[in-house]
């Protein structure tokens, strides 16, 4: 029988699994010295333990813990980029101009955006457009709409550009539209204060070819470019206030396809010619008007068809619950000219 050597301390300290943190293995260690006076005091221990945060105290991942991060991390990406162009990024690869035909592009902004960050708190505008955005984001996923950017109070988003919605990209972006104007009847502009009313914006999409890239070497952005952007971008600045604007063309494909789409689809979206307008470096247009029809409500129980000049909408209606923002089973109907 083999008896150690009694001359060495026997080391009753159990072992410090690897996936503690560093900063807990470090202070058991401490606490462990052999040196009676090198120990740290209570007052010591008391503070490094205050010390200790969620990120700092949280056990080192493991395999599966780093697939699980990897995953939401991809989710990211995928979220500001199209999936083919983030998995290029990730490998290191170039990313070369991709050319669409034609693709269905939406802006939006927010009227008197000026005066209210003149009135409101920053922190508050931000909140008060985190809290917008945020339903215009789910929106998007509910339609198949890619968000492009937020700059400030305008948000842009695109369909038919990053899979294909040939068929439907024109309603999609419809109905996209209809829900976002929905979302900002619900949006408070300071939750604190209801005199303030209501988020109103205007919205304005048009059809049309576009070149799409990466620019930049730090905080890439996926761009747009052509005319295609610059009409949609000059439909939503002549738009009114909670009306949705659109391009001749945009209107003749948004036709197109509500001929062929759904029944439930033919019952809820009317295209109605405004007129002829001068628009800035783009002389004189054709343009349409996108809305519901004055029989089809809204979660809140305003009426999206009085917006064309049959009534008006309450500004100053306490916002909704959440969940009443979102539309649910919208439809379409094509009306003449």
């Amino acid at each position: 029988m083999q008896v150690g050597d009694v001359t060495q301390p026997l080391d009753k300290r159990p072992i410090i699994p690897e996936s503690t943190p560093v900063a807990v293995t470090q202070l058991m260690k401490d606490c462990w010295n052999r040196a009676a006076e090198l120990r740290p005091p209570f007052a010591e221990i008391e503070r490094r333990l205050k010390a200790l945060t969620v990120v700092t105290c949280h056990p080192l991942q493991n395999k599966a813990a780093n697939t699980l991060m990897q995953n939401k991390t991809e989710d990211m990406l995928y979220d500001v980029f199209p999936r083919h162009i983030a998995d290029a990024l990730r490998s290191g690869k170039k990313v070369d101009p991709e050319r669409k035909d034609c693709v269905t592009i939406f802006f939006s902004d927010i009227v008197g955006f000026t005066d209210i960050s003149s009135t409101l708190d920053p922190e508050k505008i931000s909140i008060m457009l985190h809290r917008l955005y945020s339903a215009f984001d789910e929106l998007s996923h509910a339609h198949g709409v890619f968000k492009v950017e937020t700059i400030g109070d305008a948000y842009m988003a695109v369909t038919n550009l990053v899979e294909d919605q040939s068929n439907d990209h024109a309603l999609r972006i419809a109905k996209f539209s209809i829900g976002a104007i929905k979302a900002a009847m619900n949006c408070a502009i300071d939750l604190d204060d209801a005199s303030k009313g209501c988020v109103r914006i205007r919205v304005g999409f048009h059809s049309g070819p576009v070149v799409a890239n990466v620019v930049g070497s730090r905080n890439l952005r996926y761009c747009l470019f052509g005319d295609t952007v610059n009409t949609a971008s000059r439909m939503e600045s002549n738009s009114e206030e909670f009306k949705i604007h659109v391009s001749e063309r945009s209107a003749e494909i948004l036709r197109k396809q509500l001929a062929i789409s759904k029944v439930e689809d033919r019952a809820h979206i009317r295209v109605k010619k405004r007129g002829v307008i001068q628009v800035k470096g783009k002389g004189d247009m054709t343009t349409y008007w996108v809305s519901e029809p004055s029989s089809s409500r809204n979660g809140s129980g305003r009426n999206l068809g009085r917006l064309e000049g049959l009534g008006t909408v309450n500004p100053l209606a306490p916002p909704m619950p959440r969940a009443a923002m979102l539309p649910g089973g919208l439809e379409a109907i094509a009306e003449p000219s």
